[in-house]
């Protein structure tokens, strides 16, 4: 073999550009949807530290979650006074939040606290766009026995990837899902 002709080198080319062309699409969903796990991974780990918070400093610690203009942003704030975390008492500074507040759009991009209203809940009922169940007062608050206030919280990536992080109320167990669209249904991760 004396060498390759043009022909031979144009098609290797072309078929290492269309190859190239195929897998860019793949990697950014690719990377997205693990932004979107990430981002419901750095709830799932808040949620816990501040049962674990709860339970060593003998108060209740909660995450709390703010509707801004930019979206969701999510904070971790401890009782100041023996009553349990309180809205009212948050915005007098009575319960301090010594973390966040973060906005998971500037640490996760493409990402955000939202649900998709074509995905079902994690228990089959129809979908809707609440994007943050935790009662009326948008908060994980755990209490210095361990148990947390029962909801589930989605993240959505910017492809549409849809999670959720699960709270069980007396036990405080926390749990993450990813909705499988091929299955139809909601997967644990």
């Amino acid at each position: 073999m004396a060498g390759y002709c043009w022909v031979d080198v144009l098609l290797a080319t072309a078929i290492a550009a269309l190859v190239s062309a195929m897998a860019v699409p793949l990697t950014a969903r690719s990377v997205d949807t693990f932004r979107a796990r990430d981002a419901a991974g750095f709830i799932t780990t808040r949620i816990r530290g501040a049962r674990q918070q709860a339970v060593a400093s003998g108060r209740g610690v909660a995450l709390v979650f703010d509707d801004s203009e930019r979206g969701w942003t999510v904070r971790v704030c401890q009782d100041g006074n023996g009553n349990g975390v309180r809205r009212g008492e948050i915005d007098t500074q009575r319960d301090g939040c010594a973390e966040g507040p973060w906005l998971l759009f500037d640490l996760f991009p493409t990402v955000a606290v939202s649900r998709d209203p074509l995905v079902p809940g994690l228990d089959g009922e129809p979908g809707d766009d609440e994007a943050v169940r935790f009662g009326r007062a948008a908060m994980v608050s755990c209490a210095p026995s361990g148990g947390c206030t029962a909801g589930t919280v989605f993240v959505r990536s910017g492809a549409g990837e849809q999670f959720a992080v699960r709270v069980s109320g007396v036990a405080g167990r926390t749990r993450l899902f990813r909705f499988d669209r091929g299955l139809g249904r909601w997967v644990a991760v």
